[in-house]
Formats: structure tokens, C-alpha cells, sequence
């Protein structure tokens, strides 16, 4: 609703209060709107004939000598308070020529005013600050995406890793399993002859050749007794390969005397080196020795001994 209209309603509303009060003051304003409404004027006329001093106060006089003015006789004193009475739309004391344009439109009679015709409004300026606003709140609202999308990432990560985790544990508990069963089912090597007695190393020997798997070639040398041989020196040789003493030793490469004369590998310990040294092919060493392992290559057992006598 416009300011003029706003306006207009309080000032029917106030003539609508002044005529239930004193009912001849409806009929002032009746008449004062018929010879507005028949004067031919416009509403600028009037005021301009009425505030003869233009100092946009309408006072009794001015409105008493345009009244005389234009019907030839002067109105009481009591006319024109009542028509100031209805005009005082907001009741101060006092009568505006704005308090008449009010009067004036409520009535219906011409302004006589152009009326520039209102310029649009102007369409808001875009707010910089409320689009950049909007703009941190969008890239926010992305990280804040990105954050979650990562965390749920890595949430899966840790799972599928504890997964895998657990399976490998499984794996590897199926695993001992199935080795500790085999390892039960496996038969002993056999360390006894018929009769009762341990196995010479030179029968010992021959059951490691025969054996297919390393597995259980390792086994059967793992119970490997300590057992009194004697080997005819083929050549002597620094030890590559040896543990505790017989680190930096010699190995004496050899025939294993017997039914076969198998030819093997007996390590002596570091401190027989310069004994060892002197020793001749074809002479005889007497041994305490006990099978600890199986050179591949040259197919043939491996022994250390634990003293030794050469002949």
C-alpha cells in the first residue's frame, strides 16, 4: 500500500469519527465537498487561492476570504472552525496544504499536479560479499565431502587390511597345522639295523642318497649318532662352510672304508689346521664323527668329527 493511500484511509477515518460525533459537521463536509467538486477548479487552484501567503499553513482567515471570495458571502465563524475541525486530519491545531491534497484525493477531486510517473527500482546491486559468502560455503562444503569420502576410504582400507590380516593369520595356523600332522605322519628314519643294532655311517650314508626329498634328508641327519670311522685321504682342502669350531677348519675329502668305500667330506676343527696340513693321500684317519649334512653337488655326506687320530 502507498504512502497515499495510507494517507486517504486516515482521513476517511477521521471525517467517519468527526460526522458520528456532531452530526452537523457532516453536513459542512458535505456541502464544502459539492462546491469543491462544482467550483470546476483543481485541487492546485484552490490552495493556490486559499494560501495566499504560501507558506503551506492554511489559517481560518485565509480559508473564510476564499469562501467569500467565491460565493459572495462571508461564512460564519462556527463554518469555518467546523471545516478546519475536518480538515486537521491529525488533529495538532493546525491545517497543511498537504492536509488539503489528502482532503482532495479523499474526495475524488483532481490535483491538478502532473504526476511524474515513478522510475522503476533499480535492480539490486549483486552483493559481492554475500556471493563470495556463498562461493566459501560451496568450497567448504566440498572439503568437507572430500574429508568424509577419504575417511571412509581409509575406514575400508583398515578393514580390508585387518581382512587380509586375519586371513593370513588363518593361512599360516592352517598351515603349522598341516605341517605338525605331516611331521607326525612322517615315518622316523631308520637308525637301527635288523639285528638291533645302529646303523654304521656307511649304511647311514646310503640311506641318504636314496632319499628323494631334502626335508627328509635333513631329518634323518638330524638324528645322525656320533659313530668311530675311518676315511683314506684323498685331498685336504680349507673348509668353506662351518659352524662353532669348525669354522676356518679344514675338510678332508675322502673314502669311507667299507664294503663301498663311499666317498665323503669330514671337517676338522679350526685348531687342526696346521696338523691337517701335513697330512698325504691315500693315509688313513681314524674319526669320531657324526653326519651333518649333504653336499648336493657332489652327492656325498658331510661329517664333522669330534676327535681324530692320524695314521
Amino acid at each position: 500500500m502507498s504512502v497515499k493511500e495510507v494517507l486517504k484511509g486516515k482521513m476517511e477515518q477521521h471525517i467517519r469519527e468527526m460526522v458520528s460525533t456532531n452530526p452537523m459537521i457532516g453536513q459542512l463536509n458535505t456541502q464544502f465537498t459539492n462546491w469543491l467538486l462544482g467550483s470546476g477548479l483543481t485541487g492546485a487552484e484552490i490552495i493556490k487561492m486559499i494560501d495566499t501567503n504560501m507558506d503551506a499553513v492554511i489559517q481560518p482567515l485565509e480559508l473564510s476570504q476564499a469562501l467569500e471570495k467565491t460565493t459572495g458571502t462571508q461564512p460564519p465563524g462556527w463554518v469555518i472552525n467546523g471545516l478546519m475541525s475536518v480538515l486537521d486530519m491529525d488533529k495538532d491545531g493546525n491545517v497543511t496544504v498537504a492536509d488539503l491534497h489528502t482532503y482532495f484525493e479523499t474526495i475524488g477531486l483532481p490535483s491538478g499536479i502532473e504526476e511524474v510517473p515513478a522510475e522503476p527500482e533499480p535492480e539490486p546491486e549483486e552483493d559481492e560479499f554475500a556471493t563470495l559468502s556463498q562461493e566459501l560455503e560451496e568450497e567448504a562444503r566440498k572439503q568437507a565431502e572430500e574429508i568424509i569420502r577419504q575417511q571412509e576410504a581409509e575406514k575400508q582400507r583398515l578393514i580390508e587390511e585387518q581382512q587380509a590380516k586375519e586371513a593370513a593369520e588363518l593361512e599360516a595356523a592352517e598351515q603349522a597345522r598341516r605341517e605338525e600332522e605331516a611331521a607326525k605322519s612322517k615315518p622316523e628314519p631308520i637308525l637301527l639295523e635288523e639285528d638291533g643294532t645302529v646303523l654304521g655311517h656307511e649304511r647311514f650314508i646310503q640311506q641318504l642318497g636314496d632319499m628323494k626329498l631334502s626335508s627328509e634328508r635333513r631329518n634323518a641327519i638330524a638324528h645322525s649318532p656320533t659313530q668311530s670311522c675311518e676315511i683314506q685321504i684323498i685331498s685336504v682342502e680349507k673348509t668353506l662352510t662351518g659352524k662353532g669350531s669348525m669354522k676356518d677348519g679344514v675338510t678332508v675329502v675322502g673314502k669311507l672304508r667299507g664294503e663301498q668305500d663311499i666317498e665323503i667330506e669330514l671337517r676338522l676343527p679350526s685348531d687342526a689346521v696346521d696338523q691337517a696340513m701335513s697330512f698325504k693321500p691315500n693315509h688313513v684317519i681314524e674319526a669320531e664323527a657324526q653326519v651333518s649334512d649333504w653336499n648336493t653337488g657332489r652327492r656325498r655326506a658331510v661329517l664333522d668329527a669330534t676327535k681324530f687320530d692320524y695314521l
